[in-house]
């Protein structure tokens, strides 16, 4: 099988010390990099992987060198050749059969009613399936059988039921019959005492507990549990405004551009500043805050932060000054404190939030097809499906517009056919201008933001 091109999409984060890394964009999982592959840093070491733990993320063989280390290193992956993956997986099979195990399993002579059963490695006999039950180490079952007149659990169940009695086991493993009107009545004396210990004071009512010193405790002072105000503070502490920071720029633009362009991933210019539009918001009460000072726009208010407001729910306007950072909107009224503390969210978490809405596959590659290398084609999986079908732009991967490069020279066009996008992928299936020689490249930007 043809040796495959290195995979160099996106960027790479490695940490000295450790075998953890991450990538920025590189779609792993999408691009098949097993254990095995191997990272080639810029700095010239090779890093073996170890396994692949998500789209950015995997683990090495051994701890990142120092020399190696650093955050926004071109990627480079190296895939294994399949002719060794195959050999290693041949090795692996050729040493589980010297264990004995299946030899000593075709050299028995079946038996009705008998099973295999290993007494030693790579050691097996047959054993009558009469000789297996159920473990009885505490002797339940034997004394279930020594009772008199009862040859079966079915008949068990049948005395039981004619005479209304429980089955009673003792901690020594005894079984004995009691009725169950003696049961009921200890049950009826126990539920007596507690009911003496618990009993409401005068007045109260059945929406009351009884405290320490024995007062009424009003339904609404209750206390709630962990779990429930775990669940209120993550939904109150969730931020609706995605890339809040500015720290994803998959654009490449500017913090302000002009009015209705995008910049910052999610954000485009607006008359007062920049604005996001909050998809889906359900209706209700929420807070916008953010730092830097000025004035924004939410829910029909136009101040300074925090705006408290209630919105009817729906795609939802948000604008705040082109100087503003930490921005936040999130559920009912947070105006007594700052929420950007609970609501900030990891730059990765931030990255895939911004990919519902504008993703860019760089450096896009293939090996020269037919037609005299002309043809090229493809289909690549979004790691992240897309709000809406997405408009498609690509350059040549140097910021040259509609034009693919080529291993020939040069820059080539499309004569034929095109590239097609969904919310979960896009293809290109096409004929090139010009010979495109052993490999062609471009880079992708699909956008499906408001």
């Amino acid at each position: 099988m043809a040796i495959r091109p290195d995979w160099m999409t996106g960027t790479l984060n490695l940490v000295a010390g450790t075998p953890d890394f991450t990538t920025t964009g590189s779609a792993l999982q999408t691009a098949a990099i097993q254990a095995g592959d191997a990272i080639i840093t810029a700095t010239g070491y090779v890093l073996i992987i170890a396994e692949i733990t998500g789209q950015n993320s995997g683990r090495l063989f051994d701890n990142c060198p120092v020399a190696a280390a650093g955050d926004g290193q071109p990627l480079r992956v190296r895939y294994q050749p399949d002719g060794s993956r195959m050999q290693a997986a041949v090795r692996m099979v050729r040493e589980l059969l010297t264990t004995g195990n299946l030899e000593a399993f075709a050299a028995l002579v079946g038996e009705e009613d008998a099973v295999p059963v290993f007494v030693g490695p790579g050691v097996m006999k047959l054993v009558p399936k009469s000789e297996f039950g159920p473990d009885d180490t505490k002797g339940n079952l034997a004394a279930l059988a020594a009772l008199e007149n009862i040859a079966n659990l079915t008949e068990l169940a049948a005395i039981a039921k004619a005479n209304d009695q429980f089955i009673v086991m003792g901690a020594d493993g005894t079984i004995t019959l009691k009725s169950i009107k003696s049961v009921t009545d200890a049950i009826a004396e126990n539920a007596t005492a507690i009911g003496e210990k618990y009993t409401l004071p005068a007045g109260g009512t059945e929406d009351q507990l009884i405290d320490a010193t024995g007062a009424a405790i009003p339904m609404a002072d209750l206390p709630i549990s962990d779990v429930t105000q775990g669940a209120l503070d993550s939904k109150a502490s969730y931020n609706w405004i995605i890339n809040p920071d500015f720290t994803i720029n998959n654009r490449g633009g500017v913090k302000k551009p002009a009015n209705a362009v995008y910049g910052f991933d999610r954000w485009k210019g607006h008359t007062n500043g920049i604005e996001q539009i909050i998809e889906a918001l359900p209706a209700g009460k929420y807070t916008l805050t953010w730092s830097g000072g000025g004035s924004g726009s939410f829910g029909g208010q136009t101040k300074v932060s925090p705006i408290v407001a209630t919105v009817v729910g729906g795609d939802t306007h948000v604008v705040v000054p082109a100087t503003a950072t930490k921005v936040s909107v999130v559920s009912g009224d947070a105006a007594a404190s700052d929420p950007w503390v609970i609501c900030k969210r990891t730059d990765a978490i931030e990255d895939i939030l911004c990919r519902r809405y504008f993703q860019r596959f760089g450096s896009v590659r293939g090996v020269g097809g037919s037609n005299n290398n002309a043809y090229i084609g493809g289909f690549w999986q979004f790691p992240v499906s897309m709000r809406a079908y997405p408009t498609i732009k690509l350059d040549n991967g140097s910021g040259v517009a509609n034009l693919i490069s080529t291993e020939a020279g040069g820059n080539a066009a499309i004569a034929a056919g095109g590239f097609a996008a969904s919310p979960v992928s896009f293809s290109v299936d096409a004929i090139l201008d010009r010979n495109a020689g052993n490999w062609w490249m471009f880079t992708m930007l699909l956008d499906a933001d408001f």
